[in-house]
């Protein structure tokens, strides 16, 4: 039961996703998925440039993060073709393989979706082998930014 439930969550993330060109399959199998949104995390809690964020409240700490998201953004000379993106749910996080250069171009619309811009989830774009990536991940205090590869 549970299984239907979360490929029903998976389809209905596809819907929201209507404005990027997917891929047909962009999930992994669900326990790959897993495992790979833990390998995410450990690869992240390794990194040590990251930069702390601070404002006087989340709201502030979000605006810096995307400015900063922005900033770097724009300063990228080679986009790399596919990276998987973190999206937050409820139950459970699911890595989606996406075009890089639409999550570039629609970067409102996905940290809307991705529930970051409400203070909700972290951002998190990173290859699959790890070459790149591009995160904000939120701490109790502040957010820390990160980027490798690009």
């Amino acid at each position: 039961m549970e299984l239907l439930k979360r490929k029903s969550r998976r389809k209905n993330l596809i819907k929201e996703l209507n404005f990027m060109n997917l891929q047909e399959e962009p999930f992994l199998e669900i326990e790959d998925n897993d495992l790979f949104c833990k390998k995410v995390f450990s690869f992240l809690n390794t990194k040590k440039n990251k930069i702390q964020l601070h404002g006087d409240d989340y709201k502030e700490n979000i605006q810096k993060s995307i400015q900063l998201l922005n900033e770097t953004i724009d300063n990228i000379e080679v986009t790399p073709e596919k990276g998987r993106l973190l999206f937050f749910r409820e139950n459970e996080i699911e890595a989606v393989s996406i075009n890089v250069n639409e999550v570039f171009i629609n970067l409102d619309k996905v940290l809307d979706l991705t529930k970051f811009s409400m203070g909700y989830g972290d951002f998190i774009l990173v290859a699959e082998d790890f070459h790149f990536g591009l995160c904000t991940e939120r701490t109790e205090y502040f957010y820390e930014f990160c980027v490798w590869g690009l």
